[in-house]
């Protein structure tokens, strides 16, 4: 009975993982209940899903997608789902909450964003990476600024012509 259960977990992980854009591995310490609640309620108002999984069947469902994420499956694991890149935001509101409880038994231990692993030391870096709208913007900021800038010296180009003219009219040259 217990290898068919593992089964159907091990199947409804690998479905999950494959749907998934990005998750966090967080190593879930000795968490109250009321705490539990709380950094529930934030993932989900973050939009992700949350679940604490088997590590044996993580690691297989993990290996299924080609990634290793053995380092980071030992304790007590929980991981955040997210569609895209929802991991990284996440990442922000976990790391604020272990910022605010300075007692806080969760602590990031890895993630996937975008297909590629990060465990370890690199863990920490997933909440510090830009969403994709950040990006963005800072992408259309960089080649609308120059065309600005042109657009500008173009018209004080022809502005002043027009108002030399315009001088030139009013002596009456």
């Amino acid at each position: 009975m217990p290898s068919l259960v593992n089964q159907i977990l091990l199947n409804e992980l690998e479905h999950a993982f494959e749907s998934m854009g990005s998750c966090v591995v967080l190593d879930v310490g000795p968490v109250q209940p009321d705490q539990d609640i709380e950094i529930r309620g934030k993932l989900r108002d973050a939009g992700v899903d949350y679940r604490v999984v088997r590590n044996r069947l993580a690691s297989k469902a993990f290996a299924k997608m080609g990634l290793d994420m053995s380092v980071a499956l030992k304790g007590r694991t929980g991981i955040a789902l997210a569609e895209k890149e929802g991991a990284i935001a996440a990442a922000k509101v976990l790391k604020a909450y272990i910022t605010a409880n300075k007692e806080c038994p969760i602590a990031i231990k890895g993630g996937v964003v975008e297909g590629e692993a990060y465990v370890g030391d690199q863990a920490g870096v997933i909440a510090e990476l830009p969403d994709r709208d950040t990006i963005n913007t800072k992408i259309v900021t960089a080649i609308s600024g120059p065309a600005r800038s042109m657009a500008v010296i173009f018209n004080a180009v022809a502005g002043g012509m027009a108002r030399c003219i315009q001088a030139k009219v009013d002596k009456g040259e």
